[in-house]
């Protein structure tokens, strides 16, 4: 290729991650609860996710206003994020929308490994604050950190009562994490990698910084006589 990157056309210039990302990112908020959290058999039970929160006490939901309309924000902001991603993923296709496509992936690509970070931490100190409650309360348990069963001892008119407490991560929050780290290899694929066909098939090459991707069988133009002078 004499140093040159040539790059195939059509649907080989795709930035194939980001599209992959981008339909997830569509699906990902009716999927179900990311993270849970059980006290006893049913007292209370939580399941949590960026798109929802479900809080039952006994078998009775306990619906909140103002967290379902977070949710619903959410989940409407993600998709739109989803869009673009799709969106700059296959306007990478064309020469001419190359400026835009970079864009629209620069904007959306990262946004959901911050959601993902947050939700962590969000499940981190909201099992410190657990534990510090029961310190405060005077019962000798510790609930483990994001994932774990674990029994608290409870007093009740002088009855010691042993409850279990469980929590965890779902499946759905498993394809979370697998899908942030798409986006964010969909974000590095989009100016730095191309499909190429080679003798041998095709071919992932990165794009050398300052080298500008033409299409295949284009080339540069030889310098004449009168350049050089």
């Amino acid at each position: 290729m004499n140093g040159q990157v040539q790059e195939s056309k059509g649907i080989y210039r795709l930035n194939y991650p980001g599209l992959i990302a981008g339909i997830a990112l569509v699906i990902l908020p009716f999927l179900d609860a990311w993270w849970f959290f059980a006290f006893g058999t049913d007292a209370v039970v939580i399941a949590l996710s960026p798109f929802q929160v479900v809080v039952e006490s006994f078998g009775n939901e306990i619906i909140s206003p103002l967290l379902a309309s977070l949710n619903l924000a959410l989940k409407i902001v993600f998709i739109y994020y989803g869009g673009l991603l799709i969106a700059g993923s296959v306007l990478r296709a064309r020469e001419d929308k190359r400026s835009m496509a970079d864009f629209l992936v620069r904007v959306s690509a990262r946004k959901f490994l911050w959601l993902v970070i947050f939700f962590i931490a969000s499940v981190a100190v909201s099992d410190f604050i657990i534990n510090q409650a029961f310190a405060l309360m005077g019962v000798h348990a510790q609930v483990p950190y994001f994932i774990g069963d674990s029994l608290v001892p409870i007093r009740l008119a002088g009855l010691s009562v042993t409850v279990p407490v469980t929590q965890g991560f779902t499946d759905a929050f498993t394809i979370a994490v697998l899908v942030a780290i798409l986006s964010l290899v969909a974000y590095f694929y989009q100016g730095r990698v191309t499909l190429v066909r080679t003798e041998r098939g095709l071919r992932f090459r990165r794009i050398p910084t300052g080298v500008p991707v033409a299409p295949e069988g284009e080339s540069k133009p030889a310098k004449t006589d009168d350049q050089d002078r």
